[in-house]
């Protein structure tokens, strides 16, 4: 028991354990956020149902689940202005009010203007959430950096559940109330966390970032190699400044990856996941089921779980390339299988039908692969391919896209619905999916193990300028002892970045 306890000390204090806790702590708003996108599940039946405080019909219902995906695209802007100014751990903190303002709206309204408020404000937080992965790529080393990151799917896929299972035995004003405590939760843990040591050198606090590094790292030598990438990341000094300008947006670091991300954010919405997730149920009556509203929406949100804890063990082992390539085949021969048996036995009877179980099965074995790679790897990538000038402007901008591209697809599923058979609609996702795996082959980059320098790198092939490199005096670090405990400081001292 006691060489155990030692060995955890040893882990929180000089291994990875500090790092691992600032991530928890960033993606506890992830949990928000999986509470938010299924709390429509648990609101609109109860809603819907006339004895209800607030009755709502058909298209009011609608529009409410809407506003908490159509505010998406602000909040994620919001989340790009702050990163830049006010960093990256602010910007996270602050995300957790909006999500307290918003559930406690829900929580106390009375009439449908305030619960449509609510959603709306709750909306905003969720865009802002996608501060959290910029924030965890930031602070974790290249070697735990995918594993950290999936933590913000789990942490959503776990917000889903809570929030399902919660509203399958309460009120949603309850509900709302106990997801307003963690977001209360949010707010307290990231402030035990350092701001992120990269956003740090970009203003300039050189002594702060590699304070900050010290905290994470624990390691002198590490932590000086760490912000020595950093500064030559930024590619030049203090006396031009930080600041991103005009021309580095232009450069091929930053398109090409925007470009990478918004291809792959279109072809993710268009595999249908999304339309599948938000209409679950739906889709579940129309492959024959007859399960509970509740219990199916509950053994999506579980599976969700499984597969989102089962990605970040093979994300830590396996390419990103490999697995999101994977994931979008499955994906592809899942709904082409459900479209196909649609499309052969779709106007019998459920009764009638041989193996009527193969349409179920499909849409869960889609969900579950779904989370493998073509879910959650776009979130987790935009905190790893813009360079750090721009990261935080960058970091919000794709964001709102990919938020955008699905209000727009959940906006329109009951209209697609309605135009076009099952098996069409199935056999669109499953070209979508297939036409990913192809995108995913040909431009996806391969950023398992690299370092945020290493990534850039990868994308200025043939770009125009000539690289930086900074050097420190006296290796940047120099340590002194206050009573028992060591404390380190860097030297804020540079050597002028000299051209190679």
């Amino acid at each position: 028991m006691k060489n155990s306890f030692k060995s955890l000390w040893n882990t929180w204090q000089w291994g990875c354990g500090r790092t691992i806790m600032s991530a928890v702590a960033a993606h506890v708003n992830s949990i928000s956020v999986g509470m938010c996108q299924g709390f429509s599940a648990v609101l609109l039946p109860q809603l819907l149902d006339s004895n209800s405080s607030i009755f709502v019909d058909s298209a009011e219902a609608s529009w409410i689940a809407s506003l908490g995906v159509i505010s998406n695209p602000l909040g994620a802007l919001m989340s790009g202005f702050f990163m830049q100014i006010l960093g990256r751990k602010t910007t996270v903190q602050l995300t957790a009010i909006p999500f307290l303002i918003g559930w406690t709206m829900i929580g106390l309204s009375t009439d449908l203007t305030n619960l449509c408020l609510g959603r709306f404000v709750s909306g905003v937080a969720v865009g802002m959430s996608s501060a959290c992965y910029v924030y965890v790529a930031e602070v974790s080393l290249a070697k735990h950096r995918g594993v950290l990151s999936a933590f913000g799917p789990i942490c959503v896929s776990i917000g889903v559940l809570i929030v399902y299972s919660l509203g399958s035995v309460m009120p949603w004003q309850v509900v709302s109330m106990l997801c307003a405590l963690t977001s209360f939760l949010s707010f307290l843990s990231v402030n035990l966390t350092p701001e992120s040591p990269s956003w740090l050198a970009s203003k300039g606090r050189i002594t702060d970032a590699g304070k900050s590094l010290m905290w994470l790292r624990r390691r002198p030598s590490l932590a000086d190699k760490e912000l020595a990438e950093i500064l030559n990341t930024l590619g030049t000094g203090p006396e031009t400044g930080f600041a991103p300008e005009l021309k580095d947006f232009t450069a091929p670091t930053v398109w090409k990856p925007f470009l990478i991300l918004l291809c792959f954010f279109i072809l993710q919405v268009s595999s249908g996941i999304y339309m599948i997730l938000y209409y679950a149920v739906n889709f579940f009556q129309v492959a024959g089921s007859t399960l509970d509203n509740n219990v199916a929406s509950i053994i999506v949100a579980l599976l969700r779980l499984i597969m989102s804890i089962t990605g970040s063990i093979f994300i830590q082992h396996l390419n990103r390339r490999t697995m999101a390539m994977t994931s979008a085949i499955l994906m592809c021969v899942s709904m082409a299988a459900c479209g196909t048996y649609e499309f052969a036995y779709g106007a019998l009877n459920v009764a009638d039908r041989p193996y009527s179980w193969v349409p179920l099965v499909c849409i869960l074995f889609n969900v579950s692969v779904s989370m493998l790679g073509m879910v959650p790897l776009p979130w987790m990538m935009m905190g790893e391919l813009f360079p750090l000038k721009v990261r935080g402007i960058m970091g919000g901008v794709v964001p709102s896209l990919g938020y955008f591209f699905i209000f727009v697809t959940v906006k329109i599923c009951p209209c697609l619905m309605q135009m076009l058979k099952i098996n069409q609609i199935m056999w669109l996702f499953s070209g979508a999916a297939g036409l990913a795996a192809c995108f995913i082959a040909a431009f996806l980059p391969e950023t398992r193990g690299k370092t945020l320098l290493q990534i850039e790198e990868m994308f200025s092939t043939g770009a125009r300028g000539e690289k930086t490199k900074c050097e420190y005096p006296d290796k940047g670090f120099k340590r002194k002892t206050i009573t028992e405990s060591p404390v380190y400081t860097i030297s804020s001292k540079l050597d002028v970045c000299h051209k190679l």
